[in-house]
């Protein structure tokens, strides 16, 4: 058995390296990317006087910050879907929504965070879903699975009459590997990989807990 049961060392090695280089990446692009968008001349303005900066390079790292944080978001979207595509019986599909189970009959788009999509997305997102469904054909499911909910609670909800469901990270991890507490699990591996500091690792640990689902516990046994 591999270091988790439910995906192979080497497909998990592969997706936390990528991760890493897309986040290191990320952060070196951070100065061009802010270059190639409109900066806000008063946004600008109001970082310097809130955070009391004094001087340029200051003021710039900041905003070069908060662009390498958005690129960051987007390389743990890409971690999610190619550790699930790496999950037996499912595929990274990319063009037009993220993965497919063709033996589950099941399509999904992964989102990182609940605040990623604004409404006129997210309809944008559930409407390509519900057409992939019904191209699809009869006994197809689609789901959009945010990984970080706004509350930290399991839940699948249809949404309106369509076969496409919203659902949480920790349930879609479950339904795709069947173990309950599979997103858990890949945390626990991805804090030992990364390297920092055990002050750190206590407070992500504290930022788990209101971040995702808690752990299924399993039954007691009767003594």
């Amino acid at each position: 058995m591999g270091t988790l049961p439910w995906i192979s060392d080497e497909n998990l090695n592969a997706s936390i390296t990528a991760l890493l280089g897309r986040a290191a990446a990320a952060v070196s692009n951070a100065g061009a990317r802010q270059q190639r968008n409109v900066i806000d001349p008063f946004s600008s303005l109001l970082i310097a006087s809130t955070f009391g900066t004094q001087d340029e390079s200051a003021l710039r790292g900041i905003q070069n910050s908060s662009s390498a944080l958005r690129g960051m978001s987007n390389a743990l979207g890409m971690f999610h879907q190619q550790v699930l595509a790496s999950v037996d019986g499912w595929l990274n599909h990319d063009a037009g929504y993220d993965l497919e189970s063709p033996s589950r009959r099941m399509l999904a788009e992964v989102k990182n965070k609940h605040n990623t999509m604004n409404a006129s997305n997210r309809e944008k997102v559930v409407a390509d879903l519900d057409t992939a469904v019904r191209q699809k054909g009869r006994g197809w499911t689609g789901y959009l699975v945010i990984i970080l909910p706004s509350t930290p609670t399991r839940y699948e909800t249809q949404i309106g009459a369509r076969s496409v469901y919203e659902i949480d990270g920790a349930s879609f991890y479950q339904v795709a590997t069947g173990h309950a507490n599979a997103l858990h699990e890949l945390y626990d591996v991805l804090s030992d990989r990364i390297g920092t500091s055990d002050e750190v690792k206590e407070y992500c640990n504290r930022i788990l807990l209101t971040g995702i689902p808690p752990r299924i516990q399993p039954p007691r046994t009767a003594v």
